[in-house]
């Protein structure tokens, strides 16, 4: 469960930065970019473990 509410939140957090790279300033637009660089990462690392976990779970 901790692993699908960690996936919202990342989801909801590239949501909100994408109206920072819409922003017409330069410094709000990486800062966007660098949120939505770090959500994705860490859906990645979460996705890796729930599949790990999940794995485990099977054998």
């Amino acid at each position: 469960m901790k692993y699908f509410l960690k996936i919202v939140a990342v989801i909801i957090v590239i949501t909100y930065s994408l109206r920072l790279v819409n922003a017409q300033s330069d410094l709000l637009v990486f800062g966007g970019l660098a949120i939505i660089g770090g959500a994705v990462y860490l859906l990645a690392t979460d996705l890796n473990q729930f599949f790990s976990s999940f794995k485990s779970k099977i054998q």
